[in-house]
């Protein structure tokens, strides 16, 4: 009974959203503008252009701190031909287990230490570089050089599926492959338009990076973001991504995702199925996220979260939920101090495995 609760939960508020139109970042929601008007990258994340590079000195640190460090007129480019960027984000954990002797767990993690650089090659042709401490990396000549706003991305990257947000630990990244744990980056092509409120693009990528494999994984999305009054943003949107996992092995994820901003509050969710099939196997599971973001004052926000995640929807057990709930703090401009206590629930039998989170983030 708890675990039809939880999936009638989730489904009733991805639905509810859905229905005003809903689901980018509370960023986008609560400025009405889409992720390529901060971004490089047309997909969202990352490097920071011009207006999103303002927007985080400006709009997100407690008021009066860009003016007091003197950094107003602060800039990320070295040149009119070479930008830069960069996010360290470093993780305190402490997790209640009374599996071990020790009963707690506890540990620091470097989760992310990223360099950005994009070079001009062009007015509409860019060249970016994504490189992190670990593995995986992302490098893609980018052309904007179609109608309606559109672009041509072509070399390794991640495939623009679902919503981009910043924790890797959301089973929405981390239970579809989109973390970079599991190292996403894929190397193909990827084409989008974006008339008015819309964005649509398409992409075709090897289906495993490096391997052998000659099968190809497609992606296709479709969202918008439209403004109903003047402080009312919602979002709506959905894609679909299939790709081999091995010879015999086909993940299917499809899914939507919305959300809504108002003044200072903002919620988005997402709801994905994800099939895989194989000769001896067909397995469907749900994965679905809920976040609300409420801004006490500039600087300080409010965050409240729900992850839920079901790897074979035939089972009766085996779902796992999440609860997080704490405060983002913006002390100064491009820091971050977000502190989340997690609530995890299993099912048949929850274990004693919650979490309190403390990550410093460091952006550029």
């Amino acid at each position: 009974m708890h675990r039809f609760l939880a999936l009638l939960m989730a489904a009733a508020m991805t639905l509810s959203f859905s229905e005003t139109a809903l689901a980018l970042p509370k960023f986008a929601l609560r400025t009405g503008v889409k992720c390529q008007s901060c971004h490089v990258n047309p997909a969202g994340g990352s490097m920071r252009q011009t207006f999103g590079m303002q927007y985080g000195r400006d709009r997100l640190p407690l008021e009066g701190t860009s003016e007091d460090m003197q950094l107003e007129d602060f800039t990320n480019l070295i040149s009119n031909v070479l930008g830069v960027g960069a996010d360290f984000r470093t993780l305190y954990y402490y997790v209640q287990d009374t599996s071990t002797a020790s009963s707690n767990r506890n540990s620091f993690v470097q989760m992310q230490g990223d360099l950005y650089l994009n070079f001009r090659v062009s007015r509409k042709v860019n060249l970016f570089l994504k490189k992190g401490i670990y593995g995986p990396f992302e490098v893609f000549g980018l052309f904007n050089v179609l109608p309606a706003k559109g672009h041509v991305k072509v070399g390794k990257f991640v495939p623009n599926f679902g919503t981009r947000i910043d924790d890797h630990t959301a089973y929405i990244r981390s239970r579809t492959g989109f973390d970079p744990v599991q190292a996403p980056e894929l190397t193909g092509l990827e084409a989008g338009i974006a008339p008015g409120p819309l964005s649509i693009s398409g992409g075709v990528y090897n289906s495993v990076d490096g391997g052998s494999i000659n099968a190809k994984a497609l992606l296709g999305r479709a969202e918008g973001l439209f403004a109903v009054t003047k402080d009312l943003y919602a979002s709506i949107g959905g894609s679909v991504f299939t790709k081999k996992i091995d010879l015999t092995t086909t993940q299917n994820l499809y899914g939507g995702f919305g959300g809504v901003g108002f003044g200072p509050l903002a919620l988005f969710g997402e709801m994905d199925w994800i099939n895989k099939k194989s000769d001896a196997s067909d397995i469907t599971g749900l994965i679905s996220y809920v976040e609300a973001d409420y801004m006490v004052v500039q600087g300080v926000d409010l965050k409240l979260a729900y992850d839920f995640y079901d790897q074979n929807l035939d089972v009766k057990d085996g779902a796992q939920s999440r609860y997080s709930f704490g405060v983002e703090f913006f002390p100064l401009a491009g820091v971050e101090l977000r502190v989340l206590y997690r609530i995890v629930t299993e099912e048949p039998t929850s274990i004693d495995n919650n979490q309190l989170d403390v990550m410093l983030h460091l952006y550029l």
